[in-house]
C-alpha cells in the first residue's frame, strides 16, 4: 500500500512533541501567510456548513453543572 503525500506530512506532525508545538504553529502560520493567496483564505474559513456532521462527539453530561470546586475556582 502506497502512502500518500498528505499521510506522510501527518504522521510526521503527531511524532513532533507537545512542547514543540507552538513553535511549529508559528513556522506554518507563517508559511500560510506567505504562500497561500487571500482568496483561498476566505475559501477556508466559509466552510460548506455540515460538512462535520458525524465526525463531532459531544458527551452527555456536556450541559451538566460543574462541581463546586472547579466553580470556586472561577471565583478566586
Amino acid at each position: 500500500m502506497a502512502i500518500t503525500y498528505r499521510e506522510k506530512l501527518i504522521a510526521d506532525i503527531n511524532d513532533i512533541p507537545d512542547s514543540k508545538l507552538p513553535q511549529f504553529y508559528k513556522v506554518v502560520h507563517t508559511l500560510k501567510e506567505q504562500f497561500l493567496p487571500l482568496a483561498h483564505k476566505k475559501a477556508i474559513v466559509l466552510r460548506k456548513l455540515g460538512s462535520a456532521k458525524g465526525q463531532v462527539w459531544i458527551a452527555d453530561d456536556f450541559n451538566d453543572p460543574l462541581p463546586d470546586e472547579i466553580v470556586d475556582e472561577f471565583y478566586k
